[in-house]
C-alpha cells in the first residue's frame, strides 16, 4: 500500500458521489482500496426533483449542504456519471480540493441518439415487470446475467450475482429509464468556473453510455483538466475494475499533493 497522503490542511477527506440509479454502496469496493485519506464519506445523491437544466445544479446545492452538515473541509470529490456531473457543478459553487469525475455526463459533442435511452428503457420495463424475486433468478443465470449487465459493464461475468441484483434493484427503484432520458439532455454549462480547481476526468474505453467523443469535447471545454482512460471497463467502472478506479483516485490525489508541496516550497 502506498504511503499515506497529506493534504494542505493535514486532514484529507474523500467524498464519493454515486451514479444515476445506483446508491452509495456502489463505491464500497473502490473506497476500500484507496489509501491516504483520513476520512472517506459516501453519500446518497437523490434523483433530480425536476428534469430541467437546473436539476443538476440543485443536486450540487444539496450536496453542498450535506458537506456543511458533515463538517467536511475542502474534500476531494469523486463522482460517477450523474454523480460526476454533480461533483463538477459542486466545484463551481463551493471550495473543494479537487474533482475526479468518472464517465461524466454533460459533455455532449454531438446530438445524442435515442438508442441508449431506448435500450435502458426497455430493460427497465422488463425488470420492473418481473419483480425482484424473478430478477434475482434471472441474474443467477449466466446468459441472462450477461444480457442484462452488458449494456453497462464490459465484464458482466465478473460481477457477482448478488451485487448485480442489488444494482438492478436500485436502478428499477430509482427509475433509471427516466434518469437516463434526463442525462442524455443535460449539458455542463459553466466550465470557466472550474478554472481554479484541479479537475481529473476519467473515461472508460468500453463505455456504451458516455461515448469517447464526449471526452474529446470535455478536453476542449476544460483545457486544464487531466484525462485518464481505464482500459477494459464499461460505464460501471467501479464494478469492472475497482482496483483501477482506486488507483486513479490515488494517483490524482498524489499529484495534487505534490503540486501543493511544490508551491509551498517556492
Amino acid at each position: 500500500m502506498a504511503a499515506p497522503l497529506r493534504s494542505t490542511d493535514g486532514n484529507p477527506t474523500l467524498l464519493l458521489l454515486h451514479g444515476a440509479g445506483l446508491d452509495r454502496t456502489s463505491w464500497d469496493e473502490v473506497a476500500a482500496r484507496i489509501p491516504g485519506f483520513a476520512r472517506t464519506v459516501s453519500i446518497e445523491v437523490p434523483g433530480p426533483g425536476t428534469h430541467d437544466r437546473d436539476a443538476v445544479p440543485a443536486l450540487a446545492a444539496h450536496v453542498a449542504a450535506r458537506i456543511a452538515a458533515l463538517g467536511l473541509h475542502r474534500p476531494h470529490v469523486v463522482g460517477h456519471s450523474l454523480g460526476a456531473a454533480v461533483a463538477l457543478e459542486l466545484a463551481c459553487r463551493v471550495p473543494v480540493a479537487a474533482v475526479t469525475a468518472f464517465c461524466a455526463i454533460g459533455f455532449h459533442a454531438t446530438t445524442r441518439t435515442a438508442m441508449c435511452r431506448a435500450k435502458v428503457g426497455a430493460l427497465m420495463r422488463v425488470m420492473r415487470a418481473v419483480g425482484p424475486v424473478v430478477r434475482g433468478r434471472l441474474l443467477d443465470s449466466p446468459v441472462f446475467h450477461r444480457v442484462i449487465m452488458s449494456g453497462l459493464s464490459a465484464r458482466p461475468a465478473a460481477i457477482e450475482a448478488d451485487i448485480a441484483a442489488a444494482d438492478v434493484h436500485a436502478m428499477v427503484g430509482n427509475d433509471l429509464a427516466v434518469l437516463t432520458d434526463f442525462a442524455c439532455h443535460y449539458v455542463f454549462a459553466a466550465p470557466e468556473r472550474l478554472a481554479g480547481t484541479p479537475v481529473n476526468l476519467v473515461w472508460a474505453d468500453q463505455d456504451r453510455v458516455v461515448p469517447r467523443c464526449d471526452a474529446r469535447h470535455a478536453a476542449r471545454l476544460v483545457p486544464h483538466a487531466r484525462h485518464t482512460t481505464i482500459l477494459g471497463s464499461g460505464h460501471l467502472v467501479m464494478r469492472d475494475d475497482p482496483y483501477g478506479a482506486a488507483a486513479v483516485v490515488h494517483a490524482c490525489h498524489s499529484h495534487l499533493m505534490r503540486e501543493a508541496q511544490r508551491r509551498a516550497s517556492r
